[in-house]
């Protein structure tokens, strides 16, 4: 009677053998891997898309400031001159769209010219609503001049909003050839932040969106009309 040989165990165990190795190779290499990574993060540069904006490192901001004219009254004077209605005419236009709230005329008191002051203000008043300001857009003032003798002037003030940069441009010190970091030099961006802030009509436009108006009806059916007609 003959007798069979089973060769299964051995051949289990060569594949746990081999199985084991594998393990321990993937192992081994995969701490490699890491290690490799560690080391390259640790010795190269970490570049980004652009890291600092210029809208970032050249800010718009918007502070608070007096537009202001000043006119020189003399003592025989009681109305306004050409050049005076020219600067008035001018300063309420600049007051109507800076969006301020009041007008401010201040009169010389104490001063050699103050009776002249008096009239030729009253006249300025005058053309002021002309123009279009209210009572409440007016708010005369007068200030102490009596040691400013001939010399006390007029002067139209009001406050309004700014917009400036607040960085000073022209700083070249960074090295425009070096690259690597893929970051912009330190000037850049600079001028152009400063003509925006200075095209701005309104500075008070960068704080926040106005109200919205209401819808004009008949306007909007004249196009929509056009627009069904001939397709413009």
């Amino acid at each position: 009677m003959s007798r069979v040989h089973n060769n299964t165990a051995p051949v289990v165990r060569d594949c746990r053998t081999v199985f084991g190795a594998t393990i321990k190779l993937t192992v081994v290499s995969a701490g490699l891997v890491l290690a490799g990574c560690a080391s390259y993060q640790k010795d190269h540069f970490t570049v980004g898309s652009i890291p600092k904006d210029y809208r970032t490192v050249h800010p718009i901001v918007v502070s608070q400031s007096e537009q202001k004219e000043d006119l020189v009254v003399t003592r025989s004077m009681r109305s306004m001159s050409s050049r005076h209605r020219g600067v008035v005419t001018a300063m309420v236009g600049q007051f109507r769209s800076s969006g301020a709230k009041t007008l401010h005329l201040m009169l010389p008191a104490g001063s050699h010219n103050e009776n002249a002051a008096r009239h030729v203000g009253a006249d300025m008043v005058r053309h002021m609503k002309f123009l279009g300001l209210t009572e409440n857009q007016i708010k005369i003032e007068r200030y102490h001049a009596s040691n400013h003798g001939d010399a006390a002037t007029i002067r139209l003030v009001y406050g309004t909003a700014r917009a400036q940069v607040a960085s000073e441009c022209g700083q070249w010190g960074d090295d425009l050839g070096d690259t690597r970091e893929n970051v912009n030099y330190g000037n850049y961006g600079c001028a152009t932040q400063n003509n925006l802030a200075e095209m701005i009509a309104n500075p008070e436009d960068l704080l926040g969106p106005r109200g919205v108006s209401e819808i004009d009806a008949s306007r909007r059916d004249n196009v929509i009309s056009d627009w069904r007609a001939d397709g413009t």
